[in-house]
């Protein structure tokens, strides 16, 4: 017998390895909910709601914009450092700031263009030449002193290396900075939407606005310096966690490691069984649904799906995620798609290309599929059932003893695809005065019921 949870409130209660197939959790508060290795097969979580819990939303929260105002800190020191050493007097000062600046320059431009994960990796390769040119500066004055006193080396030696270390600090401190605050921004957005968005941004710059102020009392010079690398880095950052908290590719890498963090205080359904599962209009927001079964899982009009963690499912293609959701494919071409295990029960396919698309073990129950074009599409175990297949195209598609086709409605189909070399496209009925019965196209088209006669 399934089991009634419909309206119950079950924030942070384990149901991990249960069998709750066929389960009602429709409208139902889910927050912190652990599903983990549960079977949920034919489970309905209809308009429930998942997420965090109110506790976690406010840690999370306050840590983002924790981080964000010692971030904005951290990156207007680092802008401080580099004002400072771009307006010494002296010669490898000066040297040191603008190769410093210049590294900055390009890891923002890096960031901005080619994402993240790229810009971290040049950090890297500067970082590590940073620490070649010290030890090879280092050299150079070695042998330069090798003929003078001592100590007159050493002390050359140990300003030469203190102005590289000033500078790889004044670059570190900087990007640390810019991506802690990109990452804040993606944290606050991904919980608790644009308003925390806002006071990230906002409180990052309050700080780097004190940390200007003061640089610029030590020097006005190395303030405005200060004023320019703040502003650059408060409006990446704020550009780069929008960004990432709307599914820039570029981004991906700090969006994955906040919703990652985020989704392990929320509603897990990792490993867990959800065939036929039915999810309409259910708030799936910081929902973790890693190496879950999603066969036929129903999404329609599902909200905040781009808020779980969905791994490398179908979920993962952005226009298959938008095609779950809204079911509509009216006239769109997906011919070669992989649409094999999904719910597109009730889709609207009117006038749709599925050329040698696979949609083996999909749910296609009332569908409109009036004047779609099968042609060699793969339909092992398909379910066709009540959907509308009116002057369909079905040249050479793969249909199997498996495919369902009890009640489908269907007046006439058309067996070959017309070409300018054959028009002909083979309508059955041949007689275009008659139609098929109820029922009829059903008995006619079952593989088993033609291998029987």
């Amino acid at each position: 017998m399934a089991q009634e949870y419909r309206r119950a409130k079950l924030r942070g209660k384990s149901f991990k390895g249960k069998d709750l197939s066929g389960a009602d959790f429709s409208y139902s508060n889910i927050r912190g909910v652990d599903f983990s290795n549960a079977n949920l097969e034919g489970a309905n979580f209809s308009h429930a709601k998942c997420g965090l819990q109110k506790r976690w939303i406010i840690v999370l929260v306050f840590s983002a914009l924790l981080l964000s105002a010692l971030s904005g800190l951290l990156s207007a020191i680092g802008g401080s450092l580099v004002g400072i050493l771009l307006l010494d007097t002296n010669r490898e000062n000066l040297y040191v700031g603008i190769v410093s600046s210049s590294v900055l320059m390009l890891f923002f431009l890096i960031t901005l263009y080619r994402g993240v994960s790229a810009a971290f990796g040049f950090m890297a390769l500067s970082v590590t030449c940073a620490g070649l040119a010290a030890v090879g500066w280092a050299g150079v004055v070695a042998v330069t002193w090798a003929g003078g006193t001592a100590h007159g080396g050493a002390m050359e030696l140990a300003q030469v290396v203190a102005v590289i270390v000033t500078g790889s600090v004044a670059v570190v401190a900087t990007i640390l900075g810019t991506v802690t605050i990109a990452g804040a921004v993606t944290l606050a957005g991904a919980v608790a939407g644009l308003i925390a968005v806002t006071g990230v941004i906002s409180i990052a710059a309050v700080l780097s606005g004190i940390m200007t102020v003061m640089a610029a009392r030590v020097n006005p010079l190395a303030g405005a310096v200060t004023v320019v690398v703040a502003v650059i880095v408060i409006l990446l950052s704020a550009y780069v966690g929008c960004c990432a908290l709307f599914e820039d590719e570029k981004q991906s890498a700090i969006r994955n490691l906040v919703l990652s963090t985020v989704t392990r205080y929320g509603t897990n359904f990792q490993d867990s069984n959800l065939t036929d599962t039915d999810f309409t209009r259910a708030s799936v927001k910081n929902a973790n649904f890693l190496k879950a079964n999603l066969t036929r899982t129903c999404w329609f009009e599902v909200q905040k799906l781009n808020l779980a963690v969905i791994g490398k499912s179908y979920l993962a293609n952005h226009t298959i995620r938008k095609l779950v959701v809204h079911k509509n494919l009216h006239n769109q071409n997906f011919d070669g798609w992989d649409l094999q295990g999904i719910n597109l029960r009730a889709a609207n396919l009117i006038d749709a290309s599925l050329v040698g698309t696979k949609l083996s073990n999909s749910d296609l129950r009332n569908a409109n599929l009036m004047r779609a074009n099968l042609m060699r599409s793969q339909i092992d175990n398909t379910d066709f059932r009540t959907a509308i297949l009116t002057g369909a195209y079905i040249d050479n598609w793969g249909i199997t003893p498996q495919t369902q086709l009890d009640a489908v409605e269907c007046e006439y189909i058309f067996m070959r695809v017309p070409t300018k070399d054959n028009p002909n496209p083979r309508r059955l009925p041949a007689n275009w005065d008659e139609n098929f019965k109820p029922g009829e196209f059903a008995k006619f088209f079952s593989p088993l019921s033609r291998t029987l006669n």
